[in-house]
């Protein structure tokens, strides 16, 4: 039961470190304000609903206790498109994005996260539960020291969460790829045309993915930065093995995107060479019929004075010239290796 005077709104999960190292999660709203002037307590706040919108509860917390600028709670409640950092000198608004694959693992499916990041406080609102922030509620429960040393540190456990599921599955896509690949180059038609399909879906769900990871990473570098003051010096490493960690899932979003067409490329290699090997065949059995069709039409014309119509052994003859023309041309072909 909490000892506040005035609740949370429902979906909001308090929980603060007070200056003693003791963890509370029934803080009202009231005390609130409290804590945040107080320098050595800590304080995290996970808003998971957007119901109501700029109209909701959620606002009025946003704005009165922790005094954001409007600008960004505007944006907490309005889709974002990328991920961003913005420095409003008091604390930075992160927009991160969580992502995976919908059941057949043929569409992505993302999830925005709105954080904010001060010297004492961490909040975070997003429009539905999300799995990942699981790992800050956890660790402070734990009493992890890591954790509960510093609001940078809390953001670097969000960031951290989020970007550890990237690479399982950039695994799975690049398992897809091979997958793709034996289809595609397998021979069986049937088979292949779906396997461009999934070829096609699949370099789409990269490019979305790339969308996203690209201006991710050039998010987290802000907290590398020695300029960003509310990063402690000795913090900045921790957020560069994030950054190293994006560069890994952007090195294989490239890698897999490469192999991708390299295989487009083989495959519409092989596919103009059946071609052109069904041409060529086409044009050598044209080769052999045309003289054929020279010599015929022009006994075919039944002109009456036609001295070789009147040979007794004429038509006899006119077959082995066609024979004997046909055979010769192809053995010649077919040494030429174009029969």
């Amino acid at each position: 039961m909490r000892t506040g005077t005035e609740k949370l709104p429902e979906n909001v999960e308090l929980m603060v470190l007070d200056s003693s190292g003791n963890l509370r999660e029934d803080v009202g709203s009231d005390e609130l304000p409290g804590y945040l002037s107080d320098g050595d307590a800590l304080v995290w706040c996970d808003v998971s609903s957007q119901d109501g919108g700029e109209d909701g509860p959620y606002v009025r917390l946003l704005s009165e206790a922790f005094g954001f600028d409007g600008l960004t709670i505007e944006d907490c409640f309005t889709e974002s498109h990328l991920p961003k950092v913005d420095d409003y000198g008091e604390y930075l608004f992160v927009v991160l994005f969580s992502f995976g694959l919908s059941g057949e693992g043929s569409r992505l499916v993302t999830a925005e996260i709105d954080m904010y990041v001060g010297k004492n406080f961490v909040v975070c609102v997003h429009p539905k539960p999300v799995a990942e922030l699981g790992r800050v509620r956890e660790k402070l429960r734990a009493g992890d020291a890591f954790v509960s040393a510093s609001a940078s540190r809390i953001a670097h456990t969000v960031l951290d969460a989020v970007v550890d599921e990237y690479l399982p599955i950039m695994d799975a896509l690049s398992a897809r790829a091979d997958e793709v690949e034996a289809k595609l180059l397998g021979g069986d038609e049937n088979v292949s045309t779906r396997a461009l399909d999934d070829l096609f879906g699949l370099k789409h769900l990269l490019t979305s993915l790339r969308r996203i990871a690209l201006p991710q990473r050039d998010s987290v570098t802000t907290f590398t930065r020695p300029t960003t003051p509310l990063v402690p010096e000795e913090d900045q490493m921790y957020f560069q093995d994030i950054l190293d960690h994006l560069n890994r899932v952007m090195d294989s979003i490239e890698s897999t995107r490469d192999y991708l067409s390299s295989t487009m490329e083989i495959y519409t290699t092989r596919a103009t060479q059946r071609i052109n090997q069904g041409i060529q065949k086409l044009t050598a059995i044209s080769t052999v019929v045309l003289p054929l069709t020279l010599i015929t039409s022009v006994y075919g014309m039944n002109f009456e004075n036609m001295p070789e119509l009147a040979t007794r052994y004429g038509y006899f003859v006119v077959l082995a010239v066609l024979l004997t023309i046909g055979t010769i041309m192809l053995y010649y072909l077919h040494r030429r290796r174009m029969l």
